[in-house]
C-alpha cells in the first residue's frame, strides 16, 4: 500500500489567494493535561478533492459523494518532458500509454506530470495543464474521478479560467489536486481517496494506491 497524499503542515504551499495553513497548540500537556492542535486551513489543502460545488453553482458538495465514487481502478499515465506551463492532450495520453486510449478508460484517470516535485517551490505555480476538449473526452469514455500531481488540472494564473473544471465538475465528476508519490506506479492500479466527513466544495484527503509497494 502506498500514500498518493501530501502531509499537511504548517506554511505549506497552497493555491495562490488560499488560506494559509497554520498549526498550533491549543492545549498542551505541561498546562491542560493534554495536546491538542489548533489547525487553520483550507478545504483544499494538500492533496483535496474538488467537489462540483467548487465551481458549479448548486453542484454536489463533498457531503453528498459517495465513497464508493472514490475508490476503484485508476488508469495512471506518466508523462515525461513537459515544459512549464505546457498544455497537454490526448495525443500525449496516448503516446504515454504507447497506443489508443481505450474507448472505455478506468473510472479514476490520474496524470502524472512530474511536477510533484516541484510542489514547494515557485516552479509549482507553472505547472503543465490538461487540454479542456481532452478533459470532455476522457469524461465521455467513462472517468469519473481526475487526478493530477499539480496545484490544477488548468493553468495556474492568467486570465484562462477554469475550462477542465467546468468539463469535469460540469459533468458532475469530481477532481483530485496535488496527488504525490506517483513515481514508478503501474498504469494500472486500485486507489482510494478518502476525504475529511464534511459538507463543503471540497476537502483535504487520504490518498491511497492498493497492492503496491511504499516510497
Amino acid at each position: 500500500m502506498r500514500d498518493l497524499s501530501r502531509l499537511v503542515s504548517g506554511g505549506m504551499r497552497v493555491y495562490p489567494g488560499d488560506p494559509e495553513v497554520a498549526i498550533g497548540p491549543a492545549l498542551e500537556v505541561a498546562t491542560d493535561g493534554v495536546d491538542v492542535a489548533l489547525l487553520r486551513l483550507g478545504s483544499h489543502t494538500g492533496t483535496h478533492l474538488d467537489a462540483p460545488s467548487h465551481t458549479v453553482p448548486g453542484g454536489r458538495t463533498t457531503g453528498r459523494i459517495g465513497l464508493d465514487e472514490l475508490v476503484g481502478e485508476a488508469l495512471v499515465v506518466h508523462l515525461t518532458g513537459l515544459e512549464p506551463r505546457e498544455v497537454y492532450g490526448l495525443a500525449e495520453i496516448e503516446a504515454a500509454l504507447g497506443g489508443p486510449l481505450a474507448e472505455q478508460v478506468e473510472p479514476i484517470v490520474i496524470v502524472d506530470t512530474g511536477w510533484a516535485q516541484h510542489f514547494e517551490t515557485d516552479a509549482a505555480l507553472d505547472h503543465p495543464a490538461l487540454d479542456a476538449e481532452a478533459a470532455a473526452e476522457l469524461v465521455r469514455r467513462g472517468m469519473h474521478v481526475l487526478a493530477v500531481d499539480t496545484l490544477s488540472p488548468d493553468l495556474t494564473g492568467g486570465d484562462g479560467g477554469f475550462p477542465v473544471h467546468e468539463a469535469v465538475l460540469g459533468a458532475d465528476r469530481l477532481i483530485v489536486e496535488n496527488v504525490a508519490g506517483l513515481d514508478g506506479l503501474p498504469a494500472r492500479v486500485r486507489v482510494g481517496f478518502f476525504p475529511l466527513r464534511v459538507d463543503l466544495d471540497g476537502a483535504p484527503v487520504r490518498a491511497v494506491a492498493f497492492d503496491v509497494d511504499p516510497e
